[in-house]
């Protein structure tokens, strides 16, 4: 899949400033609620429910959201060609409905977390149950963002013209959730690395840096991990902050790519340059945790160990991705055989 320039055609991108519009509404309204209600007595008081019914949280929805993003990545190359040259749908006003129906389901939301908040031992009977069933209120709140963005008809178009590529993205994405669930438990070798590392370069530059080999529990990680700290900010690096599963995309990906264009790539140049993108994706996780730890000690812990440890790993595996293979497919590919 080499990659040339897709922005020449209107409609893939309106298409790619729609979806980053819809991004950006959905963090931003995470942003506010985070920073004006999280912190209040009444949020305390009234919305404030035990960790059982948050499974938005912990391994199992990085995993999730990993296979999310490794869905989208695979779809985008089984279909780059026919995704470059979308139809441009224009704006209705119409699609404006949806606005109400996400407001509606982000009430939801909050009735629901008041409502476990206010009977907690009913609750508790089946904390999985209302679990999944706020995840649920989630996810249809942020597909109405999308409704009301791109439009029902666009949305409808998208569906119809690629059908086929969706079902096989659904079935390799599965196959990649089970994958990534085997093979987590290297998960400690990556950790290790990674906070020996660490702690060497903030032993650089700042004072009172803390280093444990391993620490059993956390609020922030399962299973334990080395616990690193500057100052009295400290987090464990854990399977969340180990980068085996954004190794495991990157190789993935890259093996996908490999077996789709087998025929078109220069096989030698297209090996070295795996252990080229593996070692800066190595480099990109340990970036994140850095900024994550920059941000914990002198922003905002709650906000480090929340929202940004949350979605850091897989913007930044995006911008890594792309930018190496659109550098890298001008290299690896055979002259003349598109």
């Amino acid at each position: 899949m080499k990659i040339n320039n897709p922005f020449k055609n209107k409609g893939f991108r309106v298409f790619i400033w729609k979806g980053a519009l819809s991004v950006f509404i959905v963090y931003l309204v995470q942003i506010i609620l985070q920073t004006y209600l999280l912190h209040t007595a009444f949020f305390s008081n009234y919305l404030d429910i035990p960790q059982a019914f948050q499974l938005g949280k912990g391994v199992i929805f990085l995993s999730i959201t990993n296979t999310a993003l490794f869905g989208f990545v695979v779809f985008v190359m089984l279909t780059y060609k026919e995704l470059f040259k979308v139809e441009h749908y224009k704006f209705e006003y119409k699609q404006m409905v949806f606005l109400f129906i996400t407001i509606v389901f982000l009430a939801l939301h909050y009735i629901l977390k008041y409502l476990i908040s206010q009977n907690l031992e009913y609750f508790s009977q089946a904390p999985l149950f209302w679990g999944i069933i706020k995840v649920v209120i989630q996810i249809f709140f942020i597909l109405s963002i999308v409704l009301m963005v791109y439009g029902k008809n666009f949305i409808v178009y998208l569906l119809a013209k690629f059908k086929k590529q969706i079902v096989i993205t659904l079935l390799v994405s599965v196959s990649f959730f089970i994958l990534m669930l085997l093979v987590q438990n290297l998960w400690t070798y990556f950790s290790s690395v990674i906070s020996n590392i660490l702690y060497h370069v903030f032993s650089l530059f700042f004072n009172n840096v803390t280093y444990q080999p391993f620490v059993t529990s956390f609020t922030m990680t399962e299973g334990g991990g080395p616990l690193l700290g500057i100052g009295s900010f400290k987090a464990i690096i854990g399977k969340p902050c180990s980068g085996i599963d954004s190794f495991l995309l990157f190789t993935s990906l890259y093996t996908l790519i490999f077996i789709l264009d087998y025929k078109r790539l220069k096989k030698g140049l297209t090996t070295v340059l795996f252990f080229v993108g593996a070692l800066g994706m190595f480099i990109t996780n340990i970036l994140r945790i850095l900024l994550l730890f920059i941000v914990g000690a002198y922003i905002d812990p709650k906000f480090a160990v929340g929202m940004f440890h949350t979605n850091a790993g897989w913007i930044l595996f995006i911008f890594y991705f792309f930018i190496f293979w659109y550098f890298a497919s001008k290299f690896v590919y055979v002259e003349n055989k598109e």
